[in-house]
C-alpha cells in the first residue's frame, strides 16, 4: 500500500472516533451533542480508541515517514516534518492528560477531547494538503509502496495485542497423583459403576 493510503486511512479513522465520542455524525449526533445524551460507554470506548490511534500513527510516522522525507533532501519537506514534529508533541501532551483521567467524562475531558480534535484537524490538513502534494511529486511511487509497507508492518508490531483468556487449571495439591486422560477416564468409569451397584441395591 502506498505511504499516502496508509497514513490517509489513519486520519480518517481518527475522524470516525472523534466523531463516535461526539455523539455521530448528522443531525442525530448535533441533538445528543447539545442535549448531553451521548452515552458515557460510547464516549469512554471512543476516548480510548483516539488515545490508541494517536499513539500509534505518531510512533510509525516519526519513526518511517519522517526519515524517509528527511532522505528527499527537499528544503520544504524538511520544513514541513519539523512542523509537524512540533503538532506530534501537542498531541502526545493531550493524549498523555487524558490518558491520567479517573471516572467518567465529564465537562473538563470534553474540553481536552475537543481542543485535542483541533490540533489533529490542523495536523491533518497540513499534511493532506501541503505534505502528501510534495511528497507525491519528489518521492517515486515504488518508494512510496516500500515505505507504505514498513509502515503497515511497524504500525502493527506497535499495535496492543488482545490478551488471550485461558481457564485457569486449580493446583495440583501436593503428593496427589497427577492427572492425565487415562486416569480420569478410570475414575468416569468407576464412578458409573458406583452408580448401577447403588441403584441395585435399593432395588
Amino acid at each position: 500500500m502506498d505511504a499516502i493510503t496508509l497514513i490517509k486511512k489513519d486520519h480518517d479513522k481518527v475522524e470516525e472516533l472523534f466523531a463516535r465520542y461526539n455523539g455521530g455524525g448528522g443531525l442525530t449526533g448535533l441533538v445528543k451533542r447539545i442535549t448531553g445524551n451521548v452515552p458515557v460507554r460510547q464516549k469512554t470506548t471512543a476516548l480510548e480508541g483516539i488515545c490508541r490511534e494517536l499513539d500509534v500513527h505518531a510512533r510509525i510516522e516519526e519513526e518511517i515517514l519522517y526519515p524517509a522525507l528527511r532522505k528527499t533532501g527537499d528544503p520544504e519537506l524538511q520544513r514541513q516534518v519539523d512542523e509537524s514534529i512540533r503538532e506530534h508533541a501537542r498531541v502526545k501532551e493531550l493524549v498523555g492528560k487524558l490518558r491520567t483521567r479517573t471516572g467518567e467524562p465529564d465537562a473538563d475531558t470534553d474540553a481536552m477531547v475537543s481542543e485535542l480534535q483541533q490540533c489533529v484537524d490542523h495536523h491533518v490538513r497540513e499534511e493532506e494538503n501541503e505534505m502528501f502534494p510534495l511528497l507525491q511529486d519528489r518521492m517515486p511511487e515504488s518508494e512510496r509502496t516500500r515505505v507504505g509497507r514498513q509502515l503497515a508492518e511497524r504500525k502493527r508490531a506497535a499495535a496492543p495485542r488482545a490478551r488471550k483468556t485461558t481457564k485457569a487449571t486449580p493446583p495440583r495439591r501436593k503428593g496427589a497423583p497427577r492427572r492425565t486422560r487415562k486416569t480420569t477416564a478410570k475414575a468416569r468409569g468407576r464412578t458409573r459403576t458406583t452408580k448401577k451397584a447403588s441403584g441395585e441395591r435399593r432395588r
